[in-house]
């Protein structure tokens, strides 16, 4: 059976678009209409190339009142947002994709951008590059009451 144009197959489910919603307007890109909260003023960097780990972090973000680069689920694209704007802070997945993250972790230190890792990795310390190792390593799944914390202590 051939289906009209622009009528949707309903056994196919449709992912969200990768924006989070914003409780009070806004057009979803994180620079307007997010809420006022602990985090209200602070720009996070997320980089996670999970969609709804990522898409959750966003959301819990938001709620807190930071406004959310991202989130960027590869090294090129995590790049380039941080060529247009500096974050206050950023949250990296250690491995995106099978590409480490930790070339972006030393352009962030480099502009003196603290960030933390979030990741599956966190106990491993042959993994992390020496000059990356002081860095906060936060165990996946994150709480998220442990990733506002940690982000709130580093914020400058």
């Amino acid at each position: 059976m051939t289906r009209p144009a622009g009528m949707r197959d309903p056994r196919i489910l449709l992912f969200p678009v990768r924006r989070a919603p914003h409780r009070e307007g806004g057009d979803g890109t994180g620079a307007q209409g997010a809420t006022k909260g602990p985090m209200s003023g602070m720009t996070v960097l997320v980089v996670e190339d999970d969609f709804i780990v990522a898409y959750d972090m966003q959301m819990m973000l938001e709620e807190q009142g930071a406004r959310v680069l991202g989130p960027a689920h590869s090294l090129a694209e995590a790049k380039t947002l941080l060529a247009k704007e500096q974050p206050t802070v950023a949250v990296l997945d250690v491995n995106l994709n099978g590409e480490h993250v930790f070339p972006l972790a030393d352009e962030l230190r480099a502009k003196d951008v603290p960030f933390l890792f979030a990741t599956a990795y966190a106990d491993d310390d042959r993994l992390f590059p020496q000059a990356v190792r002081s860095a906060p390593r936060l165990a996946k799944p994150v709480l998220p009451n442990v990733l506002i914390a940690q982000l709130m202590r580093l914020k400058p």
